[in-house]
């Protein structure tokens, strides 16, 4: 039988990334839109006529023929909507950076396990062709014991939002929570966890913020994650000279390279493999979201086997409240602003 959901926030990631990866999955279906503007209601129907569409969750109502959400909100607005759907039973799939403090995760861990659903964050990253082709080897013993992870993601600017012209919620961190660290910092946290597959020992960061305007987030980030085994390092900037994303596997053996579209195995012997998308093209990346959604489905129908990939996001939030909290600009504060 398919899972119904109701998608909450339709603007760009919705609109451009998660709908054509429902449309292209025989085990879903999309049945409701939720969204504040009418304006997007009003795409949402003229894309699929008869779809039920409200203003606000709480419009929806309880006994709706509903399975699940995909919450795709700006992130300070993905705790209440997270609670309504455990509350009434149904299964949450949201955006990251997922939830912005250990207390709301907390309560949404335990309201989750009390209702026997499944919470599950976008950890889209992980499914991108060639990060799945580096995992693979990796995994496969190519490069020996990893010891060292460089992830390096290059903007000219931060990704733009559906919200009207002139404002970018991304650069506000009371909305965001936080700049660049949150946004792109997240995909690269998570990625580096599911390379170790360890817990982090210590995190250390330097951080930028622009000067001269009215929203403060910082826009530059350089983060250091020690694992028992080895490192990660990470370099975030939205003032890049070239849009690029890279990433470096150090192993006992042997060195795994990502260079946005070309993917370069160095162990015994070398391999190169070309993809047809880079790693910074676009920014909605349905196709990731479409490989991905296999693995959210089986979530939610066996939610224990979602706790997982729930652990992997409270690690990435707490990896970076601890970034946030070591740069030495911040002097112990949770974040800037």
């Amino acid at each position: 039988m398919k899972l119904r959901g109701a998608i909450i926030g339709f603007g760009e990631v919705a609109r451009n990334g998660h709908w054509p990866g429902y449309a292209a999955n025989d085990d879903v279906e999309i049945v409701a839109v939720v969204d504040r503007t009418p304006a997007r209601r009003e795409l949402a129907e003229s894309l699929q006529p008869g779809i039920s569409t409200y203003a606000s969750l709480a419009d929806v109502p309880r006994r709706a023929p509903i399975d699940f959400v995909d919450i795709c909100t700006p992130p300070a607005l993905h705790g209440e909507p997270m609670l309504d759907a455990i509350g009434r039973g149904w299964h949450v799939l949201c955006e990251k950076p997922f939830l912005l403090d250990a207390a709301a995760l907390g309560e949404a861990r335990a309201r989750a396990t009390a209702a026997n659903v499944a919470v599950i964050p976008v950890h889209n990253w992980k499914y991108a062709p060639i990060v799945q082709a580096a995992t693979a080897a990796l995994r496969s013993g190519a490069i020996g014991s990893l010891t060292r992870v460089e992830i390096e993601t290059s903007r000219l600017k931060a990704a733009p939002t559906a919200e009207h012209a002139g404002v970018n919620w991304r650069r506000d961190p009371a909305i965001a929570g936080g700049g660049i660290l949150m946004d792109h910092g997240w995909h690269s946290v998570y990625i580096a966890l599911h390379w170790f597959t360890e817990h982090a020992t210590g995190v250390s960061a330097r951080l930028h913020w622009p000067s001269g305007e009215g929203l403060v987030a910082e826009d530059e980030a350089r983060v250091t994650i020690d694992f028992p085994s080895g490192s990660a390092a990470i370099v975030l900037t939205w003032n890049g000279t070239v849009r690029r994303n890279a990433m470096r596997l150090e192993g006992t053996r042997g060195e795994i390279v990502a260079a946005d579209d070309t993917l370069t195995v160095r162990g015994e012997a070398e391999k190169t493999m070309r993809f047809p998308s880079a790693l910074s093209a676009g920014s909605a990346h349905a196709d990731w979201f479409e490989a991905m959604l296999p693995d959210v489905i089986a979530g939610f129908r066996n939610p224990p086997q979602s706790r997982a990939v729930f652990e992997e996001a409270a690690q990435t939030l707490a990896i970076i409240q601890q970034a946030y909290a070591t740069d030495p600009a911040l002097a112990g504060t949770a974040a800037k602003g």
